[in-house]
Protein backbone atom coordinates (compact mmCIF):
# COMPACT_ATOMS: atom_id res chain seq x y z
CA UNK A 1 0.00 0.00 0.00
CA UNK A 2 1.34 3.42 -0.92
CA UNK A 3 0.58 6.02 1.72
CA UNK A 4 -0.01 9.69 1.14
CA UNK A 5 2.38 12.38 2.27
CA UNK A 6 2.44 13.20 5.94
CA UNK A 7 -0.32 15.51 7.07
CA UNK A 8 0.86 15.38 10.68
CA UNK A 9 4.23 15.25 12.43
CA UNK A 10 5.27 14.79 16.05
CA UNK A 11 6.06 18.51 16.12
CA UNK A 12 2.35 19.20 15.46
CA UNK A 13 1.31 17.67 18.78
CA UNK A 14 0.10 20.58 20.93
CA UNK A 15 1.04 21.10 24.55
CA UNK A 16 -0.77 18.47 26.64
CA UNK A 17 0.05 19.78 30.11
CA UNK A 18 -3.51 19.51 31.38
CA UNK A 19 -4.30 16.16 29.74
CA UNK A 20 -4.47 12.63 31.16
CA UNK A 21 -4.16 9.70 28.75
CA UNK A 22 -4.45 5.91 28.94
CA UNK A 23 -2.66 3.94 26.23
CA UNK A 24 -3.20 0.18 26.18
CA UNK A 25 -0.28 -1.91 25.02
CA UNK A 26 2.12 1.00 25.40
CA UNK A 27 5.11 -0.88 26.80
CA UNK A 28 6.23 -1.56 23.22
CA UNK A 29 5.61 -0.77 19.52
CA UNK A 30 3.49 2.12 18.31
CA UNK A 31 1.83 2.35 21.70
CA UNK A 32 5.14 3.18 23.34
CA UNK A 33 5.90 5.74 20.63
CA UNK A 34 2.55 7.39 21.34
CA UNK A 35 3.28 7.41 25.08
CA UNK A 36 6.74 8.84 24.52
CA UNK A 37 5.67 11.63 22.17
CA UNK A 38 2.71 12.63 24.34
CA UNK A 39 4.92 12.64 27.43
CA UNK A 40 7.30 14.96 25.57
CA UNK A 41 4.37 17.37 25.36
CA UNK A 42 3.74 17.15 29.11
CA UNK A 43 0.83 14.72 29.06
CA UNK A 44 0.14 12.58 32.10
CA UNK A 45 0.39 9.08 30.62
CA UNK A 46 -0.77 5.73 32.00
CA UNK A 47 1.05 2.73 30.54
CA UNK A 48 -1.56 -0.04 30.51
CA UNK A 49 -0.16 -3.48 29.80
CA UNK A 50 -0.10 -7.04 31.08
CA UNK A 51 3.58 -7.35 32.03
CA UNK A 52 4.55 -5.28 35.05
CA UNK A 53 8.26 -5.72 34.33
CA UNK A 54 7.93 -4.46 30.75
CA UNK A 55 5.45 -1.78 31.76
CA UNK A 56 7.66 -0.38 34.51
CA UNK A 57 10.66 -0.52 32.17
CA UNK A 58 8.73 1.55 29.63
CA UNK A 59 7.78 4.05 32.34
CA UNK A 60 11.42 4.42 33.40
CA UNK A 61 12.56 4.78 29.80
CA UNK A 62 9.98 7.44 28.94
CA UNK A 63 10.69 9.40 32.12
CA UNK A 64 14.42 9.31 31.39
CA UNK A 65 14.02 10.51 27.79
CA UNK A 66 11.39 13.19 28.38
CA UNK A 67 12.00 14.35 31.93
CA UNK A 68 8.26 14.00 32.48
CA UNK A 69 7.60 12.30 35.83
CA UNK A 70 3.84 12.07 35.21
CA UNK A 71 4.10 8.62 33.64
CA UNK A 72 2.84 5.56 35.51
CA UNK A 73 2.05 1.89 35.02
CA UNK A 74 -1.25 0.21 35.83
CA UNK A 75 -1.60 -3.49 35.09
CA UNK A 76 -4.13 -4.45 32.43
CA UNK A 77 -4.65 -7.96 31.07
CA UNK A 78 -7.02 -7.78 28.12
CA UNK A 79 -7.58 -11.54 28.27
CA UNK A 80 -9.39 -11.08 31.58
CA UNK A 81 -12.54 -9.00 31.97
CA UNK A 82 -11.94 -9.05 35.72
CA UNK A 83 -8.55 -7.42 35.08
CA UNK A 84 -10.18 -4.79 32.86
CA UNK A 85 -12.63 -3.96 35.61
CA UNK A 86 -9.86 -3.83 38.23
CA UNK A 87 -7.82 -1.52 35.99
CA UNK A 88 -10.73 0.88 35.54
CA UNK A 89 -11.41 0.93 39.27
CA UNK A 90 -7.75 1.54 40.14
CA UNK A 91 -7.47 4.31 37.57
CA UNK A 92 -10.60 6.06 38.84
CA UNK A 93 -9.36 5.80 42.42
CA UNK A 94 -6.20 7.69 41.44
CA UNK A 95 -7.46 10.14 38.82
CA UNK A 96 -10.51 12.37 38.56
CA UNK A 97 -10.15 13.15 34.86
CA UNK A 98 -9.40 11.37 31.58
CA UNK A 99 -8.98 13.15 28.26
CA UNK A 100 -7.52 10.54 25.89
CA UNK A 101 -8.22 6.80 25.72
CA UNK A 102 -6.05 4.92 23.25
CA UNK A 103 -7.46 1.43 22.60
CA UNK A 104 -4.17 0.51 21.01
CA UNK A 105 -3.18 -2.97 22.20
CA UNK A 106 -3.88 -5.95 20.00
CA UNK A 107 -2.92 -9.43 18.90
CA UNK A 108 -2.66 -10.55 15.30
CA UNK A 109 -3.03 -13.94 13.64
CA UNK A 110 -2.23 -15.93 16.77
CA UNK A 111 -2.96 -19.65 17.16
CA UNK A 112 -6.45 -20.47 18.39
CA UNK A 113 -6.93 -19.92 22.08
CA UNK A 114 -9.47 -18.75 24.63
CA UNK A 115 -9.39 -15.91 27.13
CA UNK A 116 -9.99 -16.35 30.83
CA UNK A 117 -13.66 -15.74 30.03
CA UNK A 118 -13.89 -18.35 27.28
CA UNK A 119 -13.70 -15.93 24.35
CA UNK A 120 -11.53 -16.42 21.26
CA UNK A 121 -8.23 -14.63 21.91
CA UNK A 122 -8.31 -12.04 19.10
CA UNK A 123 -12.00 -11.27 19.63
CA UNK A 124 -11.44 -10.97 23.37
CA UNK A 125 -8.35 -8.77 23.17
CA UNK A 126 -9.00 -6.61 20.15
CA UNK A 127 -12.70 -5.98 20.70
CA UNK A 128 -14.46 -7.16 23.85
CA UNK A 129 -11.90 -6.02 26.43
CA UNK A 130 -11.48 -2.60 24.81
CA UNK A 131 -15.25 -2.21 24.52
CA UNK A 132 -15.63 -3.01 28.23
CA UNK A 133 -12.75 -0.71 29.19
CA UNK A 134 -14.29 2.15 27.22
CA UNK A 135 -17.73 1.68 28.77
CA UNK A 136 -16.18 1.63 32.26
CA UNK A 137 -14.36 4.89 31.62
CA UNK A 138 -16.95 6.66 29.46
CA UNK A 139 -18.60 8.70 32.27
CA UNK A 140 -15.19 10.11 33.20
CA UNK A 141 -14.35 10.86 29.56
CA UNK A 142 -17.67 12.73 29.21
CA UNK A 143 -17.07 14.64 32.44
CA UNK A 144 -13.54 15.57 31.33
CA UNK A 145 -14.50 16.65 27.80
CA UNK A 146 -13.44 17.59 25.28
CA UNK A 147 -11.97 14.11 25.19
CA UNK A 148 -10.84 11.58 22.60
CA UNK A 149 -11.22 7.84 22.10
CA UNK A 150 -9.01 6.24 19.46
CA UNK A 151 -9.75 2.65 18.41
CA UNK A 152 -6.80 1.19 16.53
CA UNK A 153 -8.12 -0.90 13.64
CA UNK A 154 -6.39 -2.18 10.50
CA UNK A 155 -6.61 -2.31 6.71
CA UNK A 156 -7.19 -6.00 7.38
CA UNK A 157 -10.83 -5.22 8.16
CA UNK A 158 -11.37 -5.30 4.38
CA UNK A 159 -11.24 -9.10 4.44
CA UNK A 160 -14.86 -8.92 5.58
CA UNK A 161 -15.67 -8.12 1.95
CA UNK A 162 -14.76 -11.76 1.24
CA UNK A 163 -15.90 -13.47 4.41
CA UNK A 164 -18.32 -11.98 6.93
CA UNK A 165 -18.29 -13.13 10.55
CA UNK A 166 -21.00 -15.21 12.13
CA UNK A 167 -21.09 -13.75 15.63
CA UNK A 168 -22.68 -16.88 17.06
CA UNK A 169 -19.64 -18.90 15.94
CA UNK A 170 -16.94 -16.34 16.71
CA UNK A 171 -15.49 -18.45 19.56
CA UNK A 172 -15.78 -21.79 17.76
CA UNK A 173 -12.41 -23.47 17.14
CA UNK A 174 -13.81 -25.32 14.11
CA UNK A 175 -14.69 -21.98 12.48
CA UNK A 176 -11.39 -20.31 13.40
CA UNK A 177 -8.97 -18.82 10.90
CA UNK A 178 -6.10 -16.78 12.28
CA UNK A 179 -6.30 -14.07 9.61
CA UNK A 180 -10.08 -14.18 9.24
CA UNK A 181 -10.65 -13.74 12.96
CA UNK A 182 -8.07 -10.98 13.12
CA UNK A 183 -9.84 -9.20 10.27
CA UNK A 184 -13.20 -9.58 11.95
CA UNK A 185 -11.86 -8.07 15.17
CA UNK A 186 -10.48 -5.08 13.29
CA UNK A 187 -13.83 -4.57 11.56
CA UNK A 188 -15.43 -4.65 15.00
CA UNK A 189 -13.16 -1.76 16.07
CA UNK A 190 -14.66 0.37 13.30
CA UNK A 191 -18.23 -0.75 14.01
CA UNK A 192 -17.78 0.04 17.72
CA UNK A 193 -16.55 3.50 16.75
CA UNK A 194 -19.65 4.08 14.62
CA UNK A 195 -22.17 2.88 17.19
CA UNK A 196 -20.59 4.69 20.14
CA UNK A 197 -20.52 7.92 18.13
CA UNK A 198 -24.17 7.46 17.20
CA UNK A 199 -25.18 6.83 20.80
CA UNK A 200 -23.24 9.83 22.11
CA UNK A 201 -24.92 12.07 19.55
CA UNK A 202 -28.34 10.66 20.43
CA UNK A 203 -27.69 11.63 24.06
CA UNK A 204 -26.65 15.14 23.02
CA UNK A 205 -23.06 14.55 24.15
CA UNK A 206 -20.91 16.71 21.89
CA UNK A 207 -17.58 16.72 23.70
CA UNK A 208 -16.32 13.16 23.08
CA UNK A 209 -14.58 12.49 19.77
CA UNK A 210 -14.45 8.79 18.86
CA UNK A 211 -12.48 7.68 15.81
CA UNK A 212 -10.60 4.66 14.45
CA UNK A 213 -7.50 4.27 12.34
CA UNK A 214 -5.24 2.00 10.34
CA UNK A 215 -1.63 2.60 11.46
CA UNK A 216 -0.06 1.04 8.38
CA UNK A 217 1.90 -2.20 8.16
CA UNK A 218 4.27 -1.59 11.05
CA UNK A 219 7.49 -3.36 12.01
CA UNK A 220 6.54 -4.33 15.56
CA UNK A 221 5.87 -7.30 17.86
CA UNK A 222 2.27 -7.40 16.60
CA UNK A 223 3.35 -9.27 13.47
CA UNK A 224 5.18 -12.06 15.32
CA UNK A 225 2.51 -14.65 14.43
CA UNK A 226 2.15 -13.63 10.77
CA UNK A 227 4.50 -14.21 7.81
CA UNK A 228 7.93 -15.33 8.98
CA UNK A 229 10.64 -12.72 8.48
CA UNK A 230 12.93 -15.62 7.54
CA UNK A 231 10.94 -16.32 4.38
CA UNK A 232 11.52 -14.43 1.14
CA UNK A 233 8.05 -12.85 1.24
CA UNK A 234 8.31 -12.14 4.94
CA UNK A 235 11.70 -10.48 4.51
CA UNK A 236 10.36 -8.31 1.67
CA UNK A 237 7.30 -7.24 3.63
CA UNK A 238 9.26 -6.55 6.80
CA UNK A 239 12.13 -4.65 5.19
CA UNK A 240 10.61 -3.01 2.10
CA UNK A 241 6.89 -2.52 2.79
CA UNK A 242 6.52 -2.21 6.55
CA UNK A 243 6.92 1.22 8.12
CA UNK A 244 8.62 2.18 11.35
CA UNK A 245 6.75 2.39 14.64
CA UNK A 246 7.33 6.14 14.57
CA UNK A 247 5.49 6.48 11.26
CA UNK A 248 2.86 3.98 12.39
CA UNK A 249 2.06 6.14 15.41
CA UNK A 250 1.37 9.32 13.44
CA UNK A 251 -2.23 8.72 12.38
CA UNK A 252 -3.50 7.77 15.81
CA UNK A 253 -1.54 10.58 17.45
CA UNK A 254 -3.31 12.93 15.07
CA UNK A 255 -6.71 11.63 16.17
CA UNK A 256 -5.71 11.76 19.84
CA UNK A 257 -4.09 15.19 19.94
CA UNK A 258 -4.57 17.39 16.87
CA UNK A 259 -6.64 20.55 17.33
CA UNK A 260 -8.19 19.78 13.92
CA UNK A 261 -10.23 16.94 15.40
CA UNK A 262 -12.29 19.45 17.36
CA UNK A 263 -12.18 22.35 14.89
CA UNK A 264 -13.33 20.06 12.04
CA UNK A 265 -15.66 18.03 14.30
CA UNK A 266 -14.07 14.72 13.29
CA UNK A 267 -16.22 11.97 14.81
CA UNK A 268 -16.97 8.37 13.92
CA UNK A 269 -14.35 8.39 11.18
CA UNK A 270 -11.70 5.96 9.98
CA UNK A 271 -8.26 7.43 9.23
CA UNK A 272 -5.28 6.00 7.34
CA UNK A 273 -1.60 6.98 7.02
CA UNK A 274 -0.68 9.59 7.27
CA UNK A 275 -3.52 11.28 9.17
CA UNK A 276 -5.87 11.26 6.19
CA UNK A 277 -9.56 10.23 6.00
CA UNK A 278 -10.08 6.66 4.82
CA UNK A 279 -13.12 4.68 3.75
CA UNK A 280 -14.03 1.46 5.55
CA UNK A 281 -15.51 -1.36 3.49
CA UNK A 282 -19.25 -2.01 3.26
CA UNK A 283 -19.46 -4.45 6.16
CA UNK A 284 -17.56 -2.14 8.49
CA UNK A 285 -19.61 0.99 7.83
CA UNK A 286 -23.02 -0.65 8.16
CA UNK A 287 -25.12 0.92 10.93
CA UNK A 288 -27.07 -2.35 11.16
CA UNK A 289 -23.89 -4.36 11.73
CA UNK A 290 -22.71 -1.82 14.31
CA UNK A 291 -25.95 -2.06 16.30
CA UNK A 292 -25.94 -5.87 16.11
CA UNK A 293 -22.35 -6.06 17.35
CA UNK A 294 -23.11 -3.65 20.20
CA UNK A 295 -26.02 -5.78 21.42
CA UNK A 296 -24.01 -8.99 21.02
CA UNK A 297 -21.13 -7.57 23.05
CA UNK A 298 -23.45 -6.26 25.74
CA UNK A 299 -24.97 -9.72 26.13
CA UNK A 300 -21.50 -11.25 26.49
CA UNK A 301 -20.60 -8.80 29.25
CA UNK A 302 -23.87 -9.40 31.09
CA UNK A 303 -23.08 -13.11 31.00
CA UNK A 304 -19.39 -12.90 31.88
CA UNK A 305 -19.15 -9.94 34.30
CA UNK A 306 -20.99 -10.32 37.63
CA UNK A 307 -23.24 -7.34 38.29
CA UNK A 308 -22.77 -5.74 34.87
CA UNK A 309 -25.89 -3.68 34.21
CA UNK A 310 -25.16 -2.65 30.66
CA UNK A 311 -23.72 0.46 29.05
CA UNK A 312 -25.08 3.75 30.33
CA UNK A 313 -25.47 5.12 26.83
Amino acid sequence: MVFSSKHFEFSDIPDLSDKVAIITGSNTGIGKVCALEMARKNCQVIIASRSEDKGQAAVADIKSITGNDKVEFIKLDLLSLQSVQAFAEEFKSKHNSLHILFNNAGVMMCPYGLSEDGLETQFATNHVAHYFLTIQLLPLLIKSGPSRIVNVSSFGHNFTSISTPDLKKINDEKEYGSFANYSYSKAFNILFTLELTKRLEAKGIKNVYVNSNHPGMVRSELTRHSVSKDSLMGSFLHNQVAISTEKGALTQLYLATSTEVESKNIKGKYYVPYAKPGCPNGYSKSEKNAATLWDFTENILKEKVPGYQGASI
